[in-house]
């Protein structure tokens, strides 16, 4: 990457997680205003914390650890204040400054003959972002990301676009840990990583792929909600409205999960997860919350052990809780269009993904939802593919699934 932007004046690094893209670049952003004068760094991406608590973090750690004084002015915010050379006062023309931004014109006016572009997190950054960026005609764009898209500018940059773009790709294969059978740099993947990873996601997961192989998966026809929906779902803010609806998906092995999520409108998050409890101990917890929280429904995976987990919360009844048993091999409300209700479940779940829903941070649910395939039978009925296919439960993606299925199943089906 440091050799890169040398020479090269487009550079698109795509690496796995933990492989130091970001701990470069800040270094990156220091050399450049230590060897250009005047120059100015714009460093973005798709969300304030990645620009300012992880890639900043980055360049001011390296400029207060710098074996030579750097000169200039550290700022708290994400801004490096340079000095004129011949009298050392502020130079409102030589800075570098970081931020993200929902309005494309707020990249606008950051023209320089010495410009870097640092885009963090560039699988996420909306074209309209990079074009701005491109008409600063920078010496050198740098962007940096992970294999989590299937279009766009960072994902063309290592296809289409290739000839225009000098591409690293660094897989964990390439880093030390890996490269040593031993942990060496603390903080950059480890064996240990890649053995949970391989656990949780499996190795075919377009997760794995692309958070340890640096791959960029493809979105196949036959997955249900591709990742790079899941991925731009993300980066969405979302104000929770609505009723609260929370769905608990019932372990039945040994290596299960009991998994409870909730939905609010377009907000979601995963709420519990626990091995090894009986069912009285979730009922319990179940009425707990919904009592402490005011939750509208609680909606059960029926089948199986989880009836019981229903039998009893309907037995000491919940004041001003509709408790709502799920069974996912019934016949769905649309039944011309889906084989049974679980997987009209997940297909509305994909309706919410791309209507506007936010995707919690959990990566076990990126990973199950993500490679969750589905076929169209000959009757012309969407079924899912067998959850006994998948390397693991999609306890976390059930739940879910069910937790928004039930908002709209009360909407009647609008969606359709």
């Amino acid at each position: 990457m440091m050799e890169a932007v040398i020479s090269h004046r487009r550079v698109s690094v795509v690496g796995c997680n933990s492989s130091g893209k970001d701990w470069t670049a800040g270094r990156i952003v220091l050399w450049w205003m230590s060897v250009h004068y005047p120059a100015k760094v714009v460093v973005t991406g798709p969300t304030h914390r990645q620009v300012d608590d992880i890639v900043w973090n980055e360049v001011r750690a390296a400029y207060y650890n710098a074996r030579i004084s750097l000169g200039g002015h550290m700022y708290q915010t994400p801004r490096f204040q340079g000095r004129k050379i011949d009298t050392l006062e502020p130079d409102p023309q030589h800075f570098a400054i970081g931020f993200s931004t929902s309005d494309e014109y707020n990249l606008q006016g950051f023209h320089s003959p010495n410009l870097l572009v640092v885009i963090t997190e560039a699988h996420g950054l909306p074209q309209r972002d990079i074009d701005a960026l491109h008409r600063l005609n920078p010496k050198c764009t740098l962007m940096t990301g992970n294999a989590f898209s299937t279009s766009g500018e960072f994902y063309d940059s290592h296809h289409g676009k290739r000839d225009l773009y000098k591409t690293i790709t660094i897989s964990a294969d390439d880093t030390p840990n890996i490269v040593e059978g031993r942990e060496v740099v603390k903080g950059m993947v480890t064996l240990q990583d890649i053995s949970d990873r391989k656990e949780e996601w499996g190795e075919d997961s377009p997760m794995y792929r692309g958070s340890i192989l640096a791959e960029f998966p493809d979105d196949l026809e036959d997955v249900i909600i591709p990742l790079s929906f899941i991925r731009e779902s993300m980066n969405r803010e979302v104000v929770p409205e609505g009723e609260i609806t929370i769905a608990c998906d019932v372990a039945r092995f040994g290596r299960d999960k009991t998994v409870v999520a909730l939905c609010q409108g377009n907000h979601a998050e995963i709420i519990w997860k626990v091995q090894g409890k009986d069912l009285m101990s979730i009922a319990g917890w179940l009425g707990r919350y919904c009592e402490d929280n005011k939750v509208d429904n609680v909606v059960v995976d029926d089948t199986g052990l989880g009836g019981g987990v229903t039998d009893r919360l309907r037995e000491v009844g919940l004041n001003g809780t509709n408790v709502i048993a799920f069974k996912g091999g019934e016949t769905a409300q649309a039944s011309d269009r889906f084989s049974n209700k679980i997987a009209e479940a997940w297909w509305v779940m994909r309706e919410w993904v791309i209507a506007g829903g936010r995707v919690p941070n959990d990566d076990a649910l990126i990973g199950q939802m993500s490679s969750r395939g589905y076929t169209i039978q000959s009757d012309r009925k969407i079924a899912l593919e067998n959850k006994m296919k998948m390397s693991k439960s999609p306890d976390e993606a059930d739940a879910l699934a069910m937790a928004i299925y039930s908002g709209y199943a009360k909407a009647g089906f609008g969606v359709w």
